[in-house]
């Protein structure tokens, strides 16, 4: 068996929204642990619910955002950067439309919705039978959903916006300058935006 002289992969900037119903891990925790881990009288409704906001979630993002994968309790989704750049606020107004939708269907479970946007090169590539996305701008995504933001603003829904995408975007002057230190990717500045604001 040969190696393969070619790969089947494509490269473009876009943008990377990570939408995360923070919290909902240590919820569905506490359910498997007051079950014990026995599912023997069927799934705990608290899995259908994580479906329901999950639902809510990929259907608000569409069209404009094209779901690559959904991640445990995260929406990990992208857009062709020439069809979002220079539409920032129509873009942040959507993306509100979204966490409203998603607040009306959570159930009394505390949950927040967190959002990620980062803008950057990504590379398209067949991996198995799945097409991944992959690249320097996806682990800059990815580790932004670690953050120090709720430490920043208190538990409120917020939408950070990376100056990548946020310049992309003419974002520039929105919400409040903030910035995270990362080992393995450095310091990523950008803009926090609440969610809750209309």
């Amino acid at each position: 068996m040969g190696i393969p002289t070619q790969t089947d992969a494509s490269s473009s900037n876009g943008y990377l929204l990570l939408a995360d119903i923070s919290g909902y891990t240590g919820f569905l925790t506490s359910v498997e642990q007051a079950h014990d881990v026995d599912f023997s009288g069927g799934i705990p409704a608290a899995y259908t619910v994580l479906g329901e906001l999950l639902d809510s979630v990929v259907e608000g993002v569409e069209p404009e955002f094209g779901v690559a994968k959904l991640e445990g309790d995260a929406v990990f989704a992208t857009a062709p950067a020439e069809a979002l750049d220079g539409h920032g606020a129509a873009v942040v107004s959507h993306l509100q439309d979204v966490h409203r939708a998603f607040r009306a269907r959570r159930t009394e479970a505390k949950t927040a919705q967190d959002l990620v946007l980062h803008r950057g090169r990504v590379v398209r590539q067949t991996v198995g039978s799945r097409t991944e996305i992959l690249g320097p701008a996806v682990n800059v995504a990815h580790r932004l959903l670690k953050n120090s933001i709720h430490a920043r603003i208190g538990a409120r829904p917020y939408l950070f916006v990376t100056d990548a995408a946020a310049t992309g975007l003419g974002l520039m002057q929105a919400g409040l300058e903030h910035h995270e230190e990362y080992a393995d990717v450095g310091s990523i500045r950008g803009r926090i935006v609440d969610l809750t604001e209309d």
